[in-house]
């Protein structure tokens, strides 16, 4: 495996007829998993210098100091109030939500950086050993410049504003860490643009998509964008904007981009997550979520049910010519159907990235979920699907068929068994069949400690923290890496809620997948 990239290759759209691919078998190339790491950059969960370890779990009684909880907030700020750094290199926490791409000899990527309940900011950096260690480049569009006031409350009630204590994380009205988040980059006709989810209640899922012009620069440059997205993240002028945003006009409450294609005119085919909150409460009572089962994971992990989830994800397409203005095509089929309750059924798809087939199909790489998992976000496993169509013109992205679904997946969380039968979810493992790839130790963690598992929950050590995607796993994001070779950086945590282990949540990794020989186009 080479570990320079090659120059970055255009996808361009076929307009003619291409020879049909059967189903492709997708392998995993063993060992490649890793729990990236970052060089530098922003204050990390786990800075490995200086052995500063943010751990900490929902606390055991009211404060402060908050028993039980840790310290979440170690070593955030410095004693002049500055906030801290990464010193060396460090697991990725507490990143998420990546878009990576292929830039000259590097991979890029753009990342979500959100510290619970205190910050969230796009971060950049570069990669030369497809993402498994990242070397920092900048960081941008920062929601809060205020330090936590105490380190050790789990929800950052307060923060200290020129050394006064001001509420924050107890005030609805103010930001905790609902910032612009879902970074994803598009290039339109020679322009390049920096997309964001504003996070803000009353505002996420329903506005337009926060949009900056991102120059051409270096690679992982943020060069041009404000060091901070909101002009204060505290109420009454929160969640006023920066003045440089602008927004796009004509998507339906978007979520996230998950790719593009350019298509001839001069036209940008976008697609991307519609997400419509509490969209399912009109339903037929047979098409809403039930009560979540008892062996679920958010069940196990929270030691009482969660509410049922009524939002409605839908995968659509838009066309634009200058990257703001945007066109809706439709919503496209065969993906997920927002309909089911069936708990191998695809209810959400949240995220993922397309990348072009060289027969002129396009494939998809999704995360996905259903009634299992409390949530819309999609991530309970990471699937795979493909174009019915040559892509030759916009609707062609409408029709999908999917190849690794719920039951043979390309990666998933850990697998819980229905002991009526019994039935295990997924059916079959996934494609990405391993254990113990947590690279942090108990200690780190600690005083998280992984339970003994009920009847009817499987994981080899009996907890669910063996893997740092055990509770989570989505936004896989696909790279081109030779003619039979891909490399996928996605998001990860250890449990369902970050709020299960604050010291050991949001993360990044990246695994390789093997193709047929030329299955895949350059990119």
């Amino acid at each position: 495996m080479k570990h320079l990239l090659l120059a970055t290759t255009a996808a361009v759209a076929v307009s003619v007829a291409a020879p049909a691919f059967a189903d492709p078998t997708i392998g995993y190339v063993p060992g490649s998993l890793a729990q990236s790491k970052i060089t530098t950059g922003p204050w990390t969960l786990h800075e490995s210098v200086f052995k500063r370890d943010a751990s900490g779990i929902v606390p055991t009684a009211s404060g402060p100091p908050y028993a039980g909880s840790g310290v979440p907030y170690r070593g955030i700020c410095m004693q002049s109030g500055v906030f801290a750094t990464n010193v060396g290199t460090s697991v990725m926490q507490p990143f998420y939500f990546p878009f990576v791409r292929r830039n000259g000899s590097v991979i890029e990527g753009f990342f979500d950086y959100r510290p619970r309940n205190q910050q969230e900011a796009t971060v950049a950096a570069v990669s030369s050993d497809w993402g498994k260690t990242w070397q920092f480049t900048g960081m941008a569009l920062a929601l809060n410049p205020y330090c936590p006031w105490d380190a050790t409350d789990p929800d950052n009630l307060y923060v200290s504003v020129g050394g006064v204590q001001t509420r924050y994380g107890i005030d609805a009205t103010n930001a905790a860490d609902n910032g612009l988040g879902h970074p994803v980059v598009l290039n339109v006709n020679g322009n390049q643009y920096i997309y964001h989810l504003n996070r803000a209640t009353n505002h996420i899922d329903s506005d337009q998509l926060v949009v900056h012009p991102l120059p051409v620069a270096t690679p992982g440059s943020l060069a041009g964008l404000p060091a901070y997205g909101y002009q204060s993240p505290l109420a009454p002028v929160y969640p006023a904007l920066d003045s440089t945003a602008t927004a796009t006009t004509g998507l339906i409450n978007p979520d996230a981009f998950m790719g593009s294609v350019p298509l001839p005119g001069g036209i940008t085919a976008g697609v991307y997550v519609e997400k419509t909150l509490n969209g399912d409460t009109s339903y037929p009572s047979a098409q809403k979520c039930p009560s979540t089962p008892a062996y679920a994971l958010t069940n196990f992990v929270n030691g009482k049910a969660r509410k049922r989830n009524d939002d409605v994800t839908v995968v659509r397409i838009a066309t634009t010519t200058d990257g703001i203005n945007f066109t809706d095509v439709g919503p496209a089929t065969g993906l997920n159907d927002p309909t089911t309750v069936a708990l191998n059924g695809i209810r959400y798809l949240g995220s993922g990235s397309i990348l072009p087939l060289s027969n002129g199909h396009y494939g998809m790489f999704f995360g996905a979920g259903n009634c299992l998992d409390n949530d819309s976000d999609g991530f309970h496993f990471i699937g795979y699907a493909e174009t019915v169509n040559v892509v030759s013109q916009a609707s062609d992205l409408l029709a999908w068929r999917v190849i690794y679904g719920f039951d043979n997946p390309i990666l998933s969380t850990d697998t819980v068994i229905n002991p009526v039968g019994p039935r295990p979810y997924p059916l079959s493992a996934p494609v990405v069949n391993v254990t113990g790839a947590d690279a942090l130790t108990a200690a780190q963690v600690a005083p998280f400690v992984p339970a003994v598992a009920p009847t009817g929950y499987l994981t080899p050590t009996g907890g669910y923290n063996s893997n740092f995607f055990s509770g989570r796993v989505y936004d896989p994001q696909a790279l081109y890496t030779d003619s039979s070779t891909v490399t996928i950086v996605f998001a990860g945590y250890n449990t369902p809620q970050p709020s299960n282990n604050l010291g050991d949540y949001r993360t990044i990794g990246r695994f390789q997948l093997q193709f047929p020989a030329g299955y895949v186009a350059p990119f």
